[in-house]
């Protein structure tokens, strides 16, 4: 009788260390699982708000390798890389969702996703007391028939467009978003300078129809 409790105590032990050590197992696969993180950094340009710099900040599990993601910008368009740029063609507010997954190896993966809702088009970071010119941008930007200018100064602009020869194509009075008309412009780049009187600002300004 002794010796039948030993061995049943024995098996009973057996079993409890046995799933001990299967839960160990699962809470470490399920830890690396955990340590993945999808993290954001959303970088305006410094010339032009519609163009964004993203970067990939999350935490992946050491050794991790084959790394897949996935970018929606929320305006339609996606990439895969993992540091993308991408060009908005107005402002607005976008959700822009993060997804990735990641091979642990054994068999294991990880994945994590976020979304981050943004508005994009803001003249950002710029103190502006005096409505003065400080910076201004089109878009959108490359032009097919319109573009619209937005910059941080209250007044009306004037705004001059030359070709690359240096040759006036537009010469005009303009107002934050107001619409102006490029279906008379041929496919090229052209320099835009606008003025508040006081200081006097020169972008770009792609026409691709």
């Amino acid at each position: 009788m002794k010796k039948l409790l030993q061995s049943v105590e024995t098996k009973i032990l057996v079993f409890i260390l046995s799933a001990l050590l299967l839960n160990n197992i699962h809470t470490k696969a399920q830890g690396s699982e955990d340590s993945c993180l999808a993290m954001m950094l959303i970088t305006p340009d410094h010339f032009d708000p519609l163009l964004i710099h993203f970067t990939f900040i999350g935490n992946v599990p050491i050794n991790s390798f084959q790394f897949l993601g996935n970018w929606d910008f929320g305006d339609g368009n996606t990439s895969t890389d993992s540091c993308p740029n991408h060009q908005y063609s107005q402002p607005g507010t976008y959700t822009v969702c993060l997804s990735f997954s990641i091979c642990i190896g054994g068999g294991l993966s990880c994945h994590d996703d976020t979304c981050e809702t943004v508005f994009f088009g803001a003249v950002a970071q710029i103190e502006n007391i005096d409505g003065s010119l400080n910076t201004f941008y089109s878009y959108p930007n490359p032009v097919s028939n319109q573009f619209h200018v937005r910059a941080d100064s209250n007044k009306e602009l004037s705004l001059k467009i030359t070709d690359v020869s240096g040759r006036t194509v537009l010469n005009s009075m303009v107002r934050n978003d107001e619409p102006i008309d490029a279906a008379g412009f041929s496919n090229g780049i052209y320099f835009m300078e606008v003025t508040d009187g006081t200081r006097t600002l020169t972008r770009k300004l792609t026409i691709q129809k």
